[in-house]
C-alpha cells in the first residue's frame, strides 16, 4: 500500500523485513548516545583523578576509553551495512515494479529513459535511504541523548551545541529548495542524454550509410555538456549544505569551549562536553548530507512514482473490465463474420446469436480505429482460418495486439474458449493464445528456454519436438551446444528466418486454441514460407493471420476487414460489411 506521502505507486519504506531494520538503526543509535555518554563520564573521571593518583588508577579509565572507541566504531560499521540493506531491499522492490510497469503497457519509454530511471534514479533513492534516513535514524537518537548527557554536565554546554544545530537546521531550510531544483534539472539533462545515446547506438548503421558520424557526436557532445552544467550547478548546491553541516559542528566545539570559559566550569566537565561534540561531529556531518541526497530522492520521485504507478492503473483496468463484461457473450448478440459460412457443428453463423461457452471458439468486440466506425465484430471456430485486412498494416498490428493484450483498450473485449482473454492470468492468457509476429525482439537465454518461454510448464521434450514441427531441429543441432546456446542481441547467433522459425514453435507450443500470425511470412525464406502455410493448413484452432500475401498462406480464408469505409468523414458506420470468404479450389 502506498504512503500518503509518496506519489501513487511507490512502496512503503517501512513494511516487511524493513521495519526490523529501522528498529535495528534506531537501537544503534540509542546505543551509541550510551556510549558517548559513558565516554564523556569517563574522561571527566579520568581528568580528575589523574592529578591526584599520580596516574596508577587511570589505566582502566583509559581502557574504558579504548573500548568505547571501538564500540563507537563498531556501531558506525553497524549503521552502515544495516542503511546498505534497508536501501537495496527498498530500491530492488521498485526495480522489479519498474520492470513490471514496462510490460504492462505499450506506451513504453525509450531504452535510454529506462536505463536512466534504473540507475541515475534508484541509486538517488537507494543514496536517500541507505545515507540519508539511516543516518537520521541513527543521529537523532544520538544526538538527543548526548543534549540530555550535557544537560547533566551544565545546561550552558547543552545549549551550545543545540544552538549552531538550530542555526544549521534553519539553513538546511533555506538551502533546500535551490538543491530541489538543481537536482531535477541534472535529471532532466541525464535522462535526455542517455536517450540520444540509445537512440544513437541503435540507429547506428542508418547513421552510416547517410555520414551522419560527426553530426550525432555534435548532437552527443552538447547533450554532454548540458549534463556537465547541470551537475556543476548541482555540487554548487550540495557544497553549501555539506559546508553548513561542517561549520556546525566545528562551530559546536567552538561554543563549548567559549562558554565553559564563561562560565568557569571545570576543566574536566568541559573536555567531558567537548568528547561527546567530537563523537557527534560525524553524525552532525551525516544529517547534513541527508537533505541533499533527499532532494536528489524528491526529483527522482517524481519520475519514478508515476512510472512505478502504470502497473496498478492496468490492474484497476482489468477489474473494470471484469466488471463491465462479465456478462459480455451471454446479454449481447453478435453476428458471426463470414458470409453464409457454416461452423464445425453445421450451423449457420449469419444473423444468429452463437453460445459464447462454444469450446475453442474466439469472440473479439469493442475494437475501434476511428471515433466514427467501430471495427466489426469477429467471432471464429476451431479450423477457421481469418485474415485481418487493413490498408495500413501498423492497424492490423495494433488490432492484433490490443485482442490479445499486448496493447491497452478499456473498451476492448477477446473470450477465447469461453474465457475472457483480457481479464485473465497469465498463465491462462499464455494457455489460450500463441502469437507469432515478424521482427520479434527475442529475451536473453538459451533456445531450449526461448520455445518454452510461454508455456515454461511444458516438458523440454515438447519444445524439442516444437522445433522440429517447424524445421528448425537441424540447424541448432548444428550448433555447438544445440538448445543451450545461448541467445543475446535480439536472437544472435540465429539468421532472421530461424528466429521466425523458433518463434512460431513457441506461438505453437500446446497448441493454443487460437494462434495469432501477424506478418511472420515476411521473415521467412521460401522454405519457411512453405512450412508456415502447411502449419496454417493443419493446425486445429483457430488461426488469425495478416500477411500480404494471404493466398499463399492459406488455401481458404475469411477476411475480417477493419477499415473505416467513411474514413475521414464525420459519419456513423451503421452496418458493417460483411466479410468475404475464400474458399480453397
Amino acid at each position: 500500500m502506498p504512503s500518503k506521502n509518496l506519489p501513487p505507486g511507490l512502496p512503503r519504506l517501512l513494511s516487511g523485513r524493513r521495519r526490523g531494520l529501522m528498529a535495528l538503526l534506531v537501537g544503534a543509535g540509542l546505543a551509541m548516545a550510551a556510549v558517548t555518554g559513558a565516554s564523556a563520564l569517563l574522561m571527566m573521571w579520568l581528568l580528575d583523578q589523574a592529578p591526584t593518583t599520580g596516574g596508577g588508577n587511570i589505566v582502566p579509565l583509559v581502557a574504558g576509553l579504548a573500548a568505547a572507541a571501538l564500540a563507537i566504531g563498531g556501531l558506525r560499521a553497524l549503521e552502515r551495512v544495516l542503511g546498505e540493506m534497508l536501501g537495496q531491499d527498498y530500491i530492488h522492490q521498485i526495480r522489479k515494479g519498474l520492470v513490471k510497469s514496462a510490460l504492462a503497457t505499450d506506451r513504453r519509454p525509450s531504452p535510454g529513459v529506462t536505463i536512466a530511471r534504473s540507475t541515475n534514479d534508484l541509486s538517488s533513492v537507494r543514496d536517500w535511504i541507505a545515507m540519508g534516513i539511516a543516518p537520521l535514524a541513527v543521529g537523532i537518537p544520538l544526538i538527543l541523548g548526548t543534549a540530555v548527557a550535557l544537560w547533566l554536565l551544565a545546561p550552558g554546554l547543552a545549549l551550545a551545541v543545540v544552538v549552531p544545530l538550530a542555526i544549521l537546521a534553519a539553513g538546511l531550510a533555506m538551502l533546500a529548495r535551490p538543491a530541489f531544483e538543481r537536482a531535477r534539472a541534472l535529471r532532466r539533462q541525464r535522462g535526455r542524454l542517455a536517450a540520444r545515446l540509445a537512440d544513437t547506438v541503435m540507429a547506428a548503421g542508418t547513421i552510416r550509410a547517410a555520414g551522419g558520424e560527426e553530426r550525432e557526436v555534435k548532437q552527443v557532445d552538447k547533450a554532454g555538456r548540458n549534463v556537465v552544467d547541470a551537475a556543476v550547478h548541482r555540487a554548487a548546491a550540495s557544497g553549501s549544505i555539506r559546508g553548513a553541516a561542517a561549520a556546525a559542528a566545528s562551530l559546536g566545539t567552538a561554543a563549548v569551549a567559549a562558554v565553559g570559559s564563561w562560565q568557569a566550569i571545570p576543566t574536566a566537565t568541559v573536555a567531558a562536553a567537548l568528547t561527546i561534540v567530537g563523537m557527534i561531529a560525524a553524525p552532525i556531518t551525516d544529517m547534513g548530507r541527508a537533505v541533499e541526497y533527499r532532494q536528489n530522492f524528491k526529483a527522482a520521485r517524481r519520475i519514478l512514482g508515476p512510472a512505478l504507478a502504470v502497473s496498478a492503473t492496468q490492474g484497476n483496468e482489468r477489474r473494470r473490465r471484469v466488471a463491465a463484461y462479465g456478462r459480455h457473450a451471454g446479454v449481447v448478440g453478435v453476428n458471426a463474420v463470414g458470409a453464409n459460412e457454416e461452423a464445425p457443428n453445421g450451423q449457420t453463423l449469419n444473423d444468429e446469436v452463437m453460445n459464447g461457452e462454444d469450446a475453442g471458439m474466439l469472440l473479439v468486440a469493442g475494437l475501434s480505429e476511428c471515433r466514427n466506425c467501430p471495427v466489426p465484430e469477429l467471432r471464429a471456430w476451431p479450423g477457421q482460418r481469418v485474415r485481418i485486412r487493413s490498408a495500413d498494416p501498423a492497424v492490423e498490428t495494433r488490432l492484433l495486439e490490443t485482442l490479445i493484450g499486448v496493447r491497452s483498450d478499456p473498451d476492448a473485449f477477446t473470450q477465447v474458449d469461453g474465457m475472457s482473454l483480457l481479464d485473465s492470468g497469465g498463465r491462462d492468457r499464455r494457455r489460450l493464445v500463441g502469437y507469432a509476429a515478424a521482427g520479434a525482439f527475442l529475451e536473453r537465454g538459451s533456445i531450449a528456454r526461448s520455445v518454452r518461454y510461454r508455456r515454461p510448464d511444458l516438458d523440454a521434450a515438447e519444445g524439442s519436438a516444437a522445433l522440429e514441427r517447424v524445421g528448425l531441429a537441424g540447424s541448432i543441432a548444428r550448433l555447438e551446444r544445440g538448445e543451450q546456446t545461448m541467445l543475446k542481441r535480439g536472437g544472435e547467433p540465429l539468421s532472421t528466418s530461424e528466429r521466425a522459425r523458433l518463434v512460431l514453435a513457441r506461438a505453437m507450443l500446446g497448441e493454443p486454441p487460437v494462434l495469432v500470425i501477424n506478418r511472420l511470412d515476411a521473415d521467412l525464406d521460401r522454405d519457411g514460407r512453405q512450412m508456415l502455410a502447411r502449419v496454417v493448413r493443419d493446425y486445429p484452432g483457430v488461426v488469425l493471420f495478416a500477411s500480404d500475401d494471404p493466398d499463399a498462406l492459406a488455401a481458404g480464408f475469411t477476411e475480417w476487414s477493419v477499415d473505416c469505409p467513411h474514413a475521414g468523414l464525420d459519419l456513423t458506420w451503421v452496418a458493417a460489411r460483411p466479410a468475404v470468404v475464400h474458399d480453397a479450389y
